[in-house]
């Protein structure tokens, strides 16, 4: 069953941006280096932003964290499978984020505060081609073809790096997969 981040992105239009994102097979956040909170727990509307963004594609969520830091994002309908995220913080602001899917991990760059918090994917031909090329040729990143559809990250080097090229502004095309996330009231 995919996850509530592949369903939205689906609904939004979105689903080309999965065939260049960063993903691994193991997680390279854990509970000793993937601990940031910076969501608040309790009831959100997560919805697409862009010009291709609607309404309709927003949807309710619930999320939780536990005494590690790993977030449980789960429908507030309670009908999908939970998903669950991890956060690292790379700079004031910023933060890479681990998102499990099915059959491995989908990686974000998270920017923002409680009140509002966006996740963007990141996607590894979008990031900078010196910051690539260097994590490629110290194997904390690894692609098998020459157009980056697709970069297993293999280091948490290789992660922060590649958050803080979408945090500094240095990724082209870097909000092409973005979720934001706001609180809702408390029911």
């Amino acid at each position: 069953m995919r996850s509530l981040f592949v369903k939205l992105m689906f609904a939004a239009g979105a689903a080309l941006a999965l065939a260049g994102c960063l993903v691994s097979e193991e997680p390279v956040l854990d509970e000793r280096n993937g601990k940031a909170t910076p969501l608040r727990t309790g009831p959100h509307q997560m919805c697409p932003v862009g010009e291709d963004a609607d309404d309709d594609d927003c949807e309710e969520i619930v999320l939780s964290v536990d005494e590690t830091g790993l977030y449980a994002l789960s429908s507030a309908d309670g009908e999908d499978d939970e998903t669950t995220l991890r956060f690292r913080r790379i700079a004031r602001g910023g933060y890479a984020v681990q998102a499990h899917e099915d059959d491995g991990y989908v990686y974000y760059y998270g920017r923002g505060d409680h009140e509002r918090f966006e996740l963007v994917m990141m996607i590894c031909g979008s990031l900078s081609a010196r910051t690539r090329d260097r994590l490629l040729a110290r194997g904390d990143l690894e692609s098998d073809d020459e157009d980056f559809e697709t970069c297993v990250v293999k280091t948490l080097r290789g992660l922060k790096a590649a958050a803080r090229d979408y945090h500094f502004g240095r990724a082209s095309d870097s909000d092409e997969a973005v979720f934001a996330f706001t609180p809702l009231p408390a029911p």
